[in-house]
């Protein structure tokens, strides 16, 4: 497998990707640590974990998207969001599967509940796509206007 070469501005673009997840996922657990410290509990210690990583993953990918960095090649890129998409979906449908028919609830105790913290999580990898998506139709529209 080939790696691309990368010229100065991909590293910057690049570099404030990582700058940009970096400074969130520490306000993020500023966030949680001050929330516990307050004894304010929306949700156990292992879901928002969970919902903190998935967030980050997410909001790095949405930036490689929208900055058109695509660490393998385009191509191959394609499939990764592909792939997302569909779990994402996937775990979308499972958890509502289970909200609906299996009387589970979003909130237990007035805590968010495990289904709910999946089916959050499975809206940000859902995103992903969709970016992907939106970028792509946007990329055509233009080269059309041109």
């Amino acid at each position: 497998m080939k790696i691309k070469k990368l010229d100065e501005l991909q590293y910057i673009k690049r570099g404030n990707i990582f700058k940009h997840c970096l400074f969130t996922i520490i306000g993020l657990l500023l966030i949680y640590l001050t929330l516990l410290e307050f004894n304010i509990v929306f949700m156990n210690q292992h879901s928002a974990l969970i919902l903190i990583i998935v967030f980050i993953v997410s909001l790095f990918s949405i930036e490689m998207v929208c900055y058109e960095i695509y660490p393998l090649s385009e191509k191959r890129q394609k499939f990764l969001y592909i792939f997302e998409g569909l779990f994402g979906l996937a775990v979308i449908i499972m958890t509502g599967y289970e909200l609906i028919f299996r009387e589970a609830s979003f909130i237990e105790n007035q805590m968010l509940s495990d289904i709910g913290t999946f089916f959050i999580a499975g809206c940000f990898v859902l995103m992903i796509f969709f970016a992907y998506i939106i970028k792509k139709v946007y990329n055509k529209t233009k080269g059309d206007v041109l």
